[in-house]
């Protein structure tokens, strides 16, 4: 189940010297949201779209809202059936009628419609995303939906997983798995449910990340005994090396154009972001608030970046613009914020955290700056978010 929470953080950012993430501004369109069915079903129809309207960050559900969203739930042959009218004023604004064997897709669907046609915006209730579990028998590849539903095991092993992430066009994910002994980069492929070793040189093949239209995959690899960032060609398995410096580059990441990446390097003793073109040459640094950085992600926009840095003898997750201006904090919470990535909208960003006690996956809104933990047991983290879409 998520777990809903506020971010406070303006009084604890007064002692940590960071300013503090704010909303990201958007106004958000009030709705009247009721729902009529049997009462079990009523009630759980009623709690699912609640929290995926709340969500949302452009739509929020209130006693007296600008737009009536009515719902009736039954049961039918094919095992649910939604039927919504939208009005506005008392006139309609839209009808939608949703049948299918899943309780959760059918009201994720209704509410990523709903978001769409008031504000033309995608919703991402019907999202996924996929972690790494770590527990006692070993490490599994997970998918998990923005639900009460359980997640689900893509693979299992009993060495390491860890680094995945998720394709553009859903079909894949790439990781590094510690498999056959070494750090190999390995890609699990959703229609053949089955995984293969795409690169297994000496060293390191680790933290991949997918160029937009997916047909690169850049990542570290320690082939020459230092660590540097590479192009991995996914048609032609060609490699071309990106850096050559002695110092360690790792952690990269492709801007939305694809035209640029964004990677940790210790360069100057202790690990910061830069950002060079995504041919290789100059690299420019873009973080100058914290002696160590890492795992930076691009928004979707190409505006800002995420990224892990620590404060103190934490690690918290910060923003900032493309450039490296106006850093702002967003975790408080817990000792070990890491791996951010922005979801498909860039109005939410997924980490994993031990703010709850053991480490698990969040996922923040933007907007309200409201958070939910998505995962519960075992040691949950390296989040990656599937595109719009993909079920």
């Amino acid at each position: 189940m998520f777990y809903v929470r506020l971010f406070v953080s303006t009084m604890l950012a007064a002692g940590s010297g960071f300013v503090p993430m704010t909303p990201i501004g958007a106004e958000c369109i009030p709705v009247m949201l009721t729902v009529e069915g049997e009462d079990e079903l009523a009630e759980s129809a009623y709690g699912q779209l609640k929290n995926d309207i709340d969500f949302s960050g452009l739509l929020v559900t209130a006693d007296d809202g600008y737009v009536e969203v009515d719902v009736s739930v039954d049961r039918d042959v094919d095992g649910y059936r939604l039927t919504a009218r939208v009005l506005s004023g008392g006139e309609p604004l839209m009808g939608r009628d949703y049948t299918g064997s899943n309780f959760y897709s059918i009201c994720h669907a209704f509410a990523d419609d709903l978001v769409y046609d008031l504000t033309g915006e995608p919703g991402i209730a019907s999202s996924l995303l996929a972690y790494v579990n770590r527990s006692d028998d070993g490490y599994s590849l997970m998918v998990k939906s923005q639900d009460p539903r359980p997640p689900r095991t893509i693979m299992f092993d009993r060495d390491v997983i860890t680094t995945p992430a998720w394709s553009p066009d859903g079909d894949r994910i790439v990781f590094t798995s510690y498999r056959s002994g070494n750090a190999d980069l390995w890609c699990y492929d959703f229609s053949s449910a089955s995984a293969v070793k795409v690169l297994d040189v000496p060293g390191l093949n680790s933290s991949p990340a997918w160029s937009p239209d997916g047909s690169m995959v850049v990542l570290t690899l320690s082939k020459n005994g230092n660590s540097d960032i590479y192009m991995l060609d996914m048609r032609t398995s060609a490699v071309t090396r990106l850096t050559t410096r002695e110092s360690i580059e790792t952690s990269p990441c492709f801007s939305p154009t694809g035209r640029q990446l964004v990677f940790t390097s210790d360069r100057l003793g202790h690990p910061q972001l830069y950002v060079m073109d995504s041919s290789g040459g100059t690299a420019m640094r873009v973080t100058r608030s914290h002696r160590y950085c890492d795992s930076p992600a691009w928004s979707p926009d190409g505006d800002r970046i995420a990224y892990t840095a620590r404060v103190g003898g934490d690690f918290h997750i910060f923003v900032m613009n493309a450039d490296g201006s106006d850093v702002r904090q967003l975790t408080f919470e817990g000792t070990l914020n890491e791996d951010p990535v922005w979801g498909p909208t860039g109005r939410h960003i997924a980490f994993s955290s031990d703010m709850g006690g053991g480490r698990d996956i969040y996922v923040v809104e933007l907007n309200g700056l409201t958070i939910r933990r998505l995962t519960a047991g075992g040691d949950n983290y390296c989040p990656t978010w599937a595109p719009l879409g993909f079920r």
